[in-house]
């Protein structure tokens, strides 16, 4: 026998051992490979969380912001000067949304989380979210849960109209509802068909206190007591939204002036919101929004003092009079805008927004007055490819005031002569930014 029959024999044996022996082992699958799934159920963008029955979508937005102010500001009462103002600013801001829907045999089960970030020079602009005037600043920009009809967490107000559908300004500031912004809040929304809804919500007062004003300065907030209580009825259809709403402040300041005592009253604001659609011109709209409020200068947007870079007057809930007693002041705002498509990538917006504050009559000696804030502007905005804009924005802010100096006269009393002050400023800017 040769060495090459043995070698074949031999391998040959070895083949049938380890096919005999492969027969006696126990056979397995491989795990299944679970790919991720579309959810078409929610609208575009929607995936199943592996393994549950959870639908997630993740969004966001990278952008650059560069704005050019004028800051031609002057203001005779105070002294400033616009060489104080920066003038150039620059800033980076993204954002990152995480939502997750699950159809429940009680309704809608949701989850929202918007985490903000900005990095940058804002020159102390207002515009600049976070306001970072150096450095990065990283927030929650909305937290909350919904569930049926049920709204808890860190969300929009719910007196909120303009800010909530429109408020597409890239820069400008503006008065109305949107100035009272994100609230921790536990609001329901009920729903009656043909477009209509009801919400109540009782929303967080921090942010929205301005106190009170008096000759020694501002009196200390008490400890809340009571939250704002906020109600409003929409119609929602196809040819736009109407909205009325309306809130209640608490005014609750310590004591801690001479002259002064502790006390506690309530402010009101109320408020109605339009837009339509425009179907004479492709992507056409207006909207519109009003406001006035008693005690409540945050839901005008008044108190917000941010129409001009020398500083708007305070805007205060209420002054202690010279009778020795809290009266409230009032406010009112309007703002609208107009917006249609040029081209299918090319929109234009116009907008404009007025907003007065009106002190009581009688307040005490060096108490500010009153006084007239004012922006209108408009911009361009254009897709070059989908999710990627580049846009243009110009508009002009002031504030009027009437600022109260303190005159004696023979009697002893006193009373003020009204010192006009005025700041205004031209801003122009632009944004380049990717949606994802």
């Amino acid at each position: 026998m040769t060495m090459k029959s043995l070698l074949l024999g031999a391998a040959a044996g070895i083949a049938v051992i380890g096919a005999a022996q492969a027969a006696d082992l126990p056979m397995t699958k491989a795990e299944p490979v679970e790919y991720v799934k579309v959810c078409s159920e929610f609208g575009p963008g929607f995936f199943y969380i592996p393994g549950t029955d959870s639908c997630l979508k993740i969004s966001g937005n990278i952008r650059a912001d560069y704005t050019f102010n004028t800051a031609d500001s002057h203001n005779r009462a105070a002294g400033t000067s616009s060489r104080a103002t920066s003038q150039s600013s620059f800033q980076g801001r993204t954002q990152l949304g995480f939502d997750v829907r699950t159809q429940t045999d009680y309704g809608l089960l949701r989850s929202f989380l918007l985490i903000d970030a900005a990095t940058g020079n804002s020159g102390a602009q207002n515009w600049q979210i976070g306001h970072p005037i150096g450095g990065s600043y990283v927030y929650i920009d909305k937290a909350y849960i919904q569930f049926g009809g049920l709204t808890a967490g860190y969300a929009e107000s719910f007196y909120a109209f303009y800010d909530n559908y429109y408020g597409d300004t890239f820069f400008a500031p503006y008065m109305g509802s949107g100035m009272v912004g994100t609230k921790q809040l536990l609001a329901y929304t009920a729903q009656f068909g043909g477009g209509f809804s009801a919400t109540l919500s009782v929303e967080d007062p921090a942010g929205e206190r301005n106190g009170v004003n008096t000759e020694g300065g501002q009196l200390t907030n008490a400890g809340a007591k009571t939250p704002n209580i906020i109600a409003n009825v929409l119609y929602d259809a196809s040819w736009g939204k109407f909205q009325v709403m309306g809130a209640l402040h608490q005014i609750d300041v310590l004591g801690d002036l001479e002259g002064t005592h502790s006390s506690s009253k309530w402010g009101f604001a109320v408020g109605s919101g339009l837009s339509v659609n425009l179907p004479v011109v492709p992507g056409a709209y207006i909207a519109l929004e009003a406001n006035y409020a008693d005690g409540a200068s945050s839901f005008t947007g008044v108190a917000a003092n941010q129409f001009s870079p020398a500083g708007a007057p305070n805007a205060y809930d209420a002054d202690f009079t010279l009778g020795g007693r809290i009266k409230t002041a009032t406010s009112y705002s309007v703002t609208g805008e107009a917006g249609f498509n040029i081209t299918p990538q090319l929109t234009a917006m116009l907008f404009g927004s007025i907003g007065h504050y009106n002190a009581p009559s009688d307040v005490a000696v060096g108490q500010d007055g009153d006084f007239t804030s004012y922006v209108v502007g408009g911009q361009l905005n254009y897709e070059i490819v989908k999710g990627f804009q580049i846009g243009a924005e110009v508009y002009y802010a002031g504030t009027n005031a009437h600022n109260g100096t303190p005159v004696f006269v023979t009697d002893g009393s006193t009373s003020s002569e009204l010192v006009k002050d005025k700041t205004n400023s031209l801003v122009a800017g632009l944004r380049v930014k990717r949606t994802f």
